[in-house]
């Protein structure tokens, strides 16, 4: 009944991708007795990352025919349950002979009771799965409810800077090569921060065609992960909502001021908020504070998922090279620290502001300021951008201090404390000063 759906979605049965590589290593999560959860915002590249995962152990030896993938957004599984599912499973068994497949359940938050087919292939065939999905329901705690023990989850983003290189054909393994490539990583970086990193954007030559993938993409998030996903009713209120955060990127907002200008109630804006949050179209950054109560009563500040959304899918009358830039440091951290436990924002005893501080466990080990051009003959900015490092390093006792700009580098000493300045690509890449 379904050896057609099976062959086609199949390495063993002709289906092939050209993998370009993802700076993600899934091997070591991968195991019996877990599934491994990739989850994120739409279109990130879950599923790529996935096959490829597939892709890479067959090159290294693994029987194609020891490897399944189930791909629901295809419309013949269109209303499948967990029941059909063992039916079809156990269908594949009989065409490959497998014995203990890797098995892909890819847009799994499509199937009624997916998780009782995850348990069974885990403690009935002794499968390894990975489980990709991107709507808010898989993305938010459910998952960890149902399979409760039983899994491990990573959350993919659209592509690091590095990655985007990759894409674009130019891989940079060290700094000597940055430093040979500069004028062409320069040019890429400045499409980067025009369209982001969704991975099948940043593959596009079109500029229209990468604007209406950008433009669809927030489309579908806010309406099919967001409003269908919790029965929002005010669907226009919540799209108003959401481009403004996508206008205001790398700035504190006040929800009492929004429900205002929106005239709607505070407690609808902060539902809206976090389901927006929980489809990561957005992420809020908090406040560092000794105190917890502050810490949760802070404003945040807000950040969109790609900087494309905030160019082509948001309202930004002008456009703010600085917050851009904010941005994509952001995500950068993100991926590699995560953002409720080890990353913040930072107001100094004198209400100066430092736009990120990195933690690990109660220490400070970094903290970074992004601005687009340092004017060494403007006193004001140099206050404004380099005095909040120097006051924050004694204040938390950290010694990292960088200050990010899009060409600039050096050497900063003020009061004791040495801030290093480097451009923007090179630490993306990993090269700082």
């Amino acid at each position: 009944m379904y050896e057609e759906v099976l062959t086609d979605w199949n390495f063993w049965g002709g289906y092939n991708i050209d993998y370009l590589g993802r700076d993600y290593s899934l091997q070591e999560f991968v195991g019996e007795g877990r599934a491994l959860i990739l989850f994120g915002v739409r279109r990130a590249g879950k599923s790529y990352l996935a096959y490829g995962y597939l892709k890479r152990m067959i090159g290294s030896g693994l029987d194609p025919k020891e490897t399944l993938i189930l791909n629901f957004e295809d419309p013949r599984l269109s209303g499948i349950d967990s029941r059909e599912l063992i039916k079809l499973y156990e269908e594949y068994l009989k065409l490959t002979g497998a014995k203990r497949p890797i098995v892909v359940l890819d847009e799994v938050q499509s199937v009624e009771g997916w998780e009782r087919f995850v348990r069974y292939l885990l403690e009935v065939k002794r499968a390894k799965v990975l489980v990709t999905g991107s709507s808010s329901k898989l993305m938010g705690e459910e998952y960890a409810t149902l399979l409760t023990g039983r899994h491990v989850s990573i959350e993919v983003f659209p592509l690091s800077f590095r990655e985007f290189l990759r894409f674009k054909g130019l891989e940079i393994k060290s700094e000597a090569e940055a430093l040979k490539e500069r004028s062409r990583i320069r040019a890429l970086l400045d499409e980067y921060l025009e369209y982001g990193g969704f991975p099948e954007v940043a593959l596009q030559d079109s500029r229209a065609v990468k604007e209406e993938l950008l433009r669809t993409y927030f489309r579908d998030i806010v309406t099919k992960d967001v409003a269908m996903r919790y029965n929002v009713r005010r669907v226009r209120k919540l799209e108003s909502l959401a481009k403004i955060y996508m206008s205001n990127v790398a700035t504190m907002v006040s929800m009492r001021k929004l429900s205002k200008s929106l005239e709607i109630g505070l407690r609808t804006v902060e539902r809206f908020s976090e389901y927006l949050e929980t489809a990561r179209v957005i992420r809020f950054l908090k406040r560092l504070s000794p105190k917890a109560k502050e810490v949760e009563r802070s404003r945040r500040k807000v950040y969109t998922i790609d900087v494309g959304f905030h160019t082509k899918a948001g309202l930004p009358i002008t456009r703010n090279l600085g917050r851009i830039m904010e941005n994509v440091v952001f995500l950068h951290l993100a991926r590699e620290y995560g953002v409720n436990e080890a990353l913040f924002y930072y107001l100094t005893s004198d209400g100066r502001e430092v736009d990120f501080v990195v933690r690990e466990g109660r220490k400070t080990v970094g903290l970074i300021q992004v601005t687009h051009h340092l004017r060494k003959g403007d006193p004001g900015q140099f206050r404004r951008e380099v005095g909040p490092l120097v006051r924050a390093s004694k204040e938390l006792g950290c010694r990292r201090a960088v200050l990010i700009t899009m060409d600039q580098e050096g050497l900063i000493e003020e009061k004791g404390v040495k801030v290093k300045v480097t451009p923007l690509w090179k630490w993306l890449l990993g090269f700082e000063v």
